[in-house]
């Protein structure tokens, strides 16, 4: 029969998470980011210029204008706040857990615990594909979509840390 324990531990104590030593992602990730924002933007620009062009009513100047502001400072914001955040884009790899951590104005930090990892896939789309890029990602147990995504790993870093995970996931299975 074995006796239930739970000690209460000192907060102080516990290790700090500005002592992880984090691993940036690739700056080629940021490329593509930017073709995503400007693809976006054009497709925007194209709805906007093709409604003034056919539009069935007159809009008076000072609408037109705010509408424009409007559309150039949300472009001007999308595009600052992906160079922006860019850098806080990281993961860190320990012994029982990945971490991934963003955001430069809501920071994020998601740990996937490796005795709940479930599955793990390694995603390339057309864009990555062109600049050598994948995303990993780490389903845990009861998470319907992933719960981490790592995007900007060069595909031979997704497959062995894909390979880690799963031989860490084997391990705690075994224990």
């Amino acid at each position: 029969m074995s006796s239930f324990s739970n000690e209460q531990l000192n907060s102080i104590d516990l290790p700090r998470v500005e002592d992880i030593c984090f691993v940036p992602i690739e700056k080629d990730y940021l490329k593509i980011l930017l073709l995503y924002i400007s693809l976006s933007n054009i497709i925007l620009t194209v709805i906007l210029s093709a409604y003034f062009i056919f539009k069935p009513f007159a809009l008076p100047s000072t609408a037109l204008y705010s509408i424009l502001t409007i559309a150039s400072i949300r472009i001007a914001w999308s595009f600052y706040s992906t160079v922006k955040s860019f850098p806080h884009k990281a993961f860190a790899l320990r012994e029982k857990d990945i971490i991934y951590k963003s955001g430069w104005l809501w920071r994020h930090m998601v740990t996937a615990p490796f005795n709940r990892v479930q599955h793990i896939q390694i995603d390339q789309g057309v864009l990555e594909r062109q600049f050598n890029l994948s995303k990993l990602k780490i389903f845990t147990a009861g998470g319907s979509s992933s719960d981490i995504t790592i995007p900007g790993l060069r595909p031979e870093q997704s497959a062995r840390l894909k390979q880690f995970i799963v031989a860490k996931t084997a391990l705690d299975e075994e224990e």
